[in-house]
């Protein structure tokens, strides 16, 4: 957490951007509705020269935002698991499962891997706080209302 500069207050699109330079490579987050159908809410992709996270964006902010953060939690920890290419070819059928260095998607919690991934999206969110001063309504819609998306890409 200590070589993290982490946005205060917290937008996303600048904590990627910091990701990227960490990683010195492209950064890529795609929203794939229906994502949790097929696979789990969150995924990230590694190729040889580009990081893809892909979200399920039908859901909060918050938790879109969440989701984006366990996966970037992933890459920031230097994961290492993979996952049945099936699903990938599904998803992103024009990537070639060949030259994909890892798949990390969400299917549980009991790993360590996992645990860990949540626990540092935890603390990467809870560190820069909420986004500024807002009215009550204002936080209720980021936590339960539509989300709109990062501008990242």
């Amino acid at each position: 957490m200590r070589a993290l500069a982490v946005p205060r207050p917290f937008d996303l699109v600048t904590f990627c951007a910091h990701v990227e330079g960490l990683r010195g490579r492209r950064l890529e987050l795609k929203p794939m509705p229906g994502l949790s159908a097929a696979a789990p809410c969150g995924m990230w992709l590694s190729v040889p020269d580009a990081d893809y996270v892909l979200y399920e964006p039908n859901t909060s902010q918050l938790h879109s935002e969440h989701i984006i953060l366990h996966e970037l939690a992933h890459m920031l920890c230097d994961h290492r698991l993979s996952m049945d290419t099936s699903v990938l070819r599904k998803l992103m059928p024009s990537i070639s499962p060949a030259v994909v260095r890892r798949v990390l998607g969400r299917v549980d919690y009991a790993t360590e891997q996992e645990q860990e991934a949540e626990m540092l999206a935890s603390l990467i969110r809870g560190t820069a706080g909420m986004r500024g001063e807002r009215d009550a309504l204002s936080r209720i819609t980021e936590v339960f209302g539509p989300h709109t998306g990062p501008t990242h890409t």
